[in-house]
């Protein structure tokens, strides 16, 4: 195949629906030899027979499951280029509703899924790729935060921190890999509908987390920042903004913020 991507290998988890599956669709005709994960199967052979790419069934909470995703890619292609950390649920409701297990299940999958995404592809990326790329799906949740959103900004906000302090790792030993960060505001996808999978969900009640994003005005769809993220990932770019009209929410609270440390240091005055 012919386009920017041809010859290389990329990966993308959470790719059988929303961003993951528009990413990895638009890298197929890009050229890119991919292989998507997903943790459910019809999903998952849906669409890779869709888009022409393998997929490899993976619950990314569990640390040697991808490490077998990797085994599973190299052994098919024994090389990546390109990897997209992108599976990700979501729980939305105030902290005092959100059980032990919803927390577990929120940071496991979208933050415990990009450490293990990290252990197991990092490594292979360097050393098989000549100018690597990896790319974590987080949130504008990851830099600002609000109500119900304690659970998934808590795993967001951590994905950020994980790929900033990789990226500043890797230029300190001027490593051929970069990384990126995904920072989507509302966007049409299937994590709002997500908290079916969730310990001890409602299944007969819409899971609140589509309550709180159906028929919102703005939300762009997963093909529109899906084209967003691949011209990023050529430029390489470490931060990957969909949404330029949240600036304002994110300088907000900086402000808050720069105003602490600014009354911290009049008080040591």
């Amino acid at each position: 195949m012919t386009g920017r991507f041809a010859g290389q290998v990329a990966v993308v988890t959470g790719g059988a629906s929303g961003i993951g599956y528009a990413l990895a669709r638009l890298l197929r005709e890009e050229g890119a030899d991919v292989v998507i994960a997903d943790v459910e199967q019809g999903a998952l052979d849906r669409a890779a027979d869709q888009i022409g790419a393998a997929g490899v069934l993976t619950d990314v909470s569990r640390a040697a499951e991808v490490d077998r995703l990797a085994e599973e890619v190299m052994g098919r292609h024994g090389r990546v280029d390109l990897v997209v950390n992108n599976a990700g649920v979501a729980r939305v409701a105030p902290f005092d509703q959100l059980t032990q297990a919803d927390f577990d299940w929120v940071l496991g999958v979208n933050l415990g899924g990009v450490v293990h995404g990290m252990r197991a592809f990092v490594p292979l990326l360097e050393r098989t790729s000549a100018a690597g790329y990896l790319l974590n799906t987080a949130s504008i949740a990851g830099v600002r935060n609000g109500p119900g959103l304690a659970a998934y900004a808590a795993s967001k906000f951590g994905v950020v921190a994980l790929t900033e302090t990789l990226d500043q790792e890797l230029r300190a030993r001027a490593s051929s890999l970069a990384v990126g960060v995904l920072l989507p505001a509302m966007v049409r996808t299937n994590i709002a509908d997500s908290e079916r999978n969730r310990p001890g969900a409602d299944r007969d009640r819409p899971p609140t987390a589509a309550r709180a994003v159906a028929d919102r005005p703005g939300l762009l769809e997963a093909d529109v920042v899906a084209a967003i993220a691949v011209e990023a990932i050529l430029r390489r770019d470490l931060y990957v903004v969909t949404h330029p009209e949240t600036l304002d929410s994110v300088r907000a609270r900086h402000r808050r913020i720069e105003a602490a440390f600014e009354e911290a240091a009049r008080r040591a005055d």
